[in-house]
């Protein structure tokens, strides 16, 4: 799950960065997302923007958090760095990964944000499996996903590289949660387009 370089300068710029603050976390929390005091793991670091919106508009305890390029997890850490925010919080790390392996035990996190994600993995399904395993029970999983309508438009899909055979829709993907030992608490969308889900493990 690499982007290309069009995606590239879109999660690296400051347009990103306003999309999650005043687009993304208002939806999810407005869907019930609380990650006050809880331990936190964000799927597809990017350039740290979902780590700062955690930290600073969510109120998380500690994040963790992995991408699968390694030059946005060294963008990253150095952001966060000169933010103060791994010095203040010396638990919070970061690496390179995939979603459908996620080096952490069982039940290891109160929440899970993945914001843009994925729509990009190849093998969603397993993807979601493996979220969901390493969430504790009762814990939260926050979404905001691109959907099928979005990523098959003649012109917008153009530009992106994403995996084209079995793309989901809200539908889809929520079932896909419930499978894997989600209740669907909450979601918002835009249509075919878009989708923001609130779950918890159950």
């Amino acid at each position: 799950m690499l982007l290309n370089r069009f995606e590239r300068r879109l999660v690296s710029g400051r347009l990103r960065r306003q999309v999650l603050r005043r687009f993304d976390i208002p939806r999810l929390r407005r869907l019930g997302a609380d990650l006050t005091g809880k331990e936190v793991l964000e799927i597809g670091c990017g350039h740290g923007y979902g780590v700062e919106a955690a930290y600073d508009l969510l109120q998380a305890k500690v994040v963790h958090a992995f991408d699968p390029d390694p030059r946005l997890v060294t963008a990253t850490r150095q952001a966060m760095t000169r933010a103060g925010r791994f010095s203040a919080r010396p638990s919070a790390r970061l690496w390179q990964g995939e979603v459908q392996e996620i080096p952490a035990p069982d039940a290891s996190y109160d929440a899970i944000l993945s914001v843009q994600v994925l729509h990009h993995v190849e093998d969603w399904r397993g993807g979601v499996a493996e979220v969901v395993r390493v969430l504790r029970p009762g814990g939260s999983l926050l979404l905001a996903e691109s959907l099928r309508g979005f990523l098959e438009h003649p012109i917008l899909g153009r530009w992106m590289d994403h995996p084209r055979h079995d793309r989901f829709d809200r539908v889809e993907l929520e079932g896909e949660l419930e499978r894997a030992g989600c209740e669907v608490l909450g979601h918002a969308g835009r249509g075919k387009w878009m989708s923001w889900i609130h779950a918890r493990r159950t």
